[in-house]
């Protein structure tokens, strides 16, 4: 019975590391969006960087597939303009990574 618990409590472990690592990472979303007075498209831009490390801008259309390209274009290198973003890579490859 010893194993299974300390399996168990490892499990457990892992899982409240996660749940704390996002919980940061939602509050720090949510700071940023009141500081620099963000639009929903770009507070949904910012977590899904934050969230998955990147973003590209057929993520951002995904995410958002009743705006036009252009706009959200435009979304993306506002938040660069700023320090929210970092855009690596050529035009038609761009990523956008959260600053540090």
């Amino acid at each position: 019975m010893t194993g299974w618990l300390e399996y168990f409590a490892e499990g457990l472990a892992v899982q409240l590391a996660e749940v704390r690592e996002r919980g940061a990472r939602a509050i720090r979303a949510d700071a940023l969006a009141k500081e620099h007075a963000l639009s929903d498209r770009q507070i949904k831009a910012l977590g899904h960087a934050l969230e998955h490390g990147a973003l590209t801008i057929q993520d951002f259309s995904a995410i958002c597939p009743d705006i036009d390209r252009r706009t959200l274009q435009r979304d993306l290198k506002a938040m660069v303009k700023v320090g929210l973003l970092v855009a690596e890579g050529a035009t038609n490859r761009l990523i956008y990574r959260p600053a540090d």
